[in-house]
């Protein structure tokens, strides 16, 4: 009679072994084979909008779109104000195209009411949409773009808010200026893990440039035009809204960023793909992967715009009009 021989323990567990050596190998393969796909997705949606927004510029005369559609001042809880993914979506049609798929709180559920906001459950879906549209993983280069203007009106020091948007013709090369970059809306202080999707805009990295002669010009041509001319008090900036010429608004905070301003490491821009690259899309509508690093070249990046651009051409965030001149 025959007898059928089984594995010995040895045997069992060299192939055990071999089982876990693989996994360990082949295991971080998938998962950066499945961010790359979160990387391609991402960047297929992007276009999408950035497609958008060639289509709204075309139909409103060639002008960058607004930032924010000022009309109650009433915010979220006013049905009637509008965010800049709000006033695109006529184009995109879906809400699903402003988020990244590498950020995992780009839900609608969180965006209707993230905890950090202490802001109760919407009840109207213009409400929710408002909010989805101010958590947008696709922040607005909106310094250069649109900035947000205050201004006063009437004798009684009533004050509000406008938008003083670019014009295709402000803008010198579409293809090299940047219009969204991947953004996040808040950031734990203590674990420093990003919460509750994107941010509706971004800042940029730098500001001011000095030529040869040592004059400093400012880059951020149409605040400075607005609070040159009067027509604007101060501006919209996370710091102190100052119209001065060598104010130095939030920009990125790099080392410097704790507490309220952890989120802003990056101006707001968040390298979502691995903690390494972000998706740009460029105003002329197409999207491709940055680094950080990338995204600061052409300027000597420092916490809040305290490094000077030392390369026009290179500079990816600005006008390419060489800005105003501080006096």
């Amino acid at each position: 009679m025959m007898r059928t021989r089984g594995f010995t323990l040895i045997e069992l567990l060299v192939v055990i072994a071999i089982i876990a050596i693989l996994a360990s190998i082949l295991f971080p393969v998938f998962a950066q084979a499945r961010e790359s796909a979160r990387q391609v997705n991402c960047i297929t949606r992007f276009n999408q909008v950035g497609r958008a927004l060639v289509m709204y510029t075309s139909d409103y005369d060639t002008v960058q779109p607004l930032t924010q559609y000022f009309a109650s001042f009433g915010g979220q809880e006013n049905c009637d104000d509008r965010i800049l993914a709000q006033l695109l979506m006529p184009y995109v049609k879906n809400w699903q195209m402003f988020r990244c798929p590498s950020d995992p709180q780009a839900t609608d559920s969180i965006l209707d009411a993230c905890p950090q906001d202490n802001e109760p459950p919407p009840t109207q879906q213009c409400i929710r949409e408002y909010r989805w549209a101010l958590k947008t993983n696709m922040g607005y280069n909106y310094v250069y773009l649109s900035p947000i203007m205050e201004r006063w009106r009437g004798s009684g020091g009533f004050r509000d808010w406008y938008n003083a948007p670019a014009s295709d013709a402000q803008i010198g090369q579409h293809a090299r200026t940047v219009a969204f970059v991947d953004s996040l809306w808040w950031r734990d202080p203590l674990t420093r893990q990003p919460l509750c999707g994107g941010n509706w805009i971004v800042m940029p990295p730098c500001r001011y440039y000095r030529d040869a002669s040592g004059r400093i010009y400012d880059t951020f041509t149409i605040v400075r035009q607005e609070c040159d001319s009067q027509r604007a008090r101060r501006w919209y900036d996370y710091q102190g809204n100052s119209c001065a010429c060598l104010a130095r608004p939030a920009c990125w905070r790099l080392q410097t960023a704790t507490g309220w301003y952890t989120w802003m490491e990056f101006g707001g821009a968040w390298p979502f793909h691995r903690r390494e690259r972000m998706t740009v899309v460029f105003a002329d509508g197409h999207a491709k992967s940055y680094t950080p690093s990338q995204l600061g070249q052409g300027c000597d990046v420092r916490p809040q715009c305290g490094g000077f651009i030392n390369d026009l051409e290179q500079y990816l965030w600005d006008l390419d009009d060489g800005g105003v001149l501080c006096n």
